[in-house]
């Protein structure tokens, strides 16, 4: 009998649950593109914007691998710390230092994706005339090109760290 309460009182709220997102939609007509929040409005009409977000969806990816790279080099750092602490020499020493800066190298090309993330504005291309948009997202793909560029580079380097053991 319970289960039979159960499946009814969960078809309940299913139907429920369809029908306010149906007078959600039908109700909803004034909602422009980027009214939920991304940079839909002009990356349909526009190639740069499409441009700019390809190569940001591209290295979107990249995120993970380097927070899994970055806990390698910190699990790294550690034994590191272990063997230095038995016994000193240069060579630990020296990958040490290169452990390290690898790890702040990556976690610099995390923070230029998160900064370049945070201050993209696709609906102030709504606000800006034909050429400051095309300047404005001129300057957006050189940015992005840069975080790019930072993040290959940071996961090749922790990457050939880490494989040298």
């Amino acid at each position: 009998m319970k289960i039979i309460i159960s499946n009814i009182l969960v078809l309940v709220l299913l139907a429920g649950c369809n029908s306010t997102q149906k007078e959600t939609s039908d109700t909803d007509t004034t909602t422009t593109p980027h009214a939920h929040g991304g940079h839909e409005a002009h990356e349909t009409g526009d190639p740069l914007v499409k441009e700019v977000m390809a190569i940001h969806d591209s290295i979107m990816p990249s995120m993970s691998v380097i927070m899994d790279l970055k806990q390698k080099l910190t699990l790294e750092l550690k034994a590191t710390d272990s063997l230095l602490a038995v016994k000193s020499n240069n060579e630990l020493k020296k990958r040490k230092e290169k452990a390290f800066a690898a790890h702040i190298q990556l976690d610099k090309a995390d923070k230029e994706m998160m900064n370049w993330m945070h201050q993209y504005k696709a609906d102030t291309l709504d606000k800006l005339g034909e050429e400051q948009a095309k300047a404005y997202l001129a300057d957006q793909k050189q940015k992005i090109e840069i975080v790019r560029g930072l993040m290959v580079k940071s996961i090749n380097d922790a990457r050939s760290l880490i494989e040298k053991k």
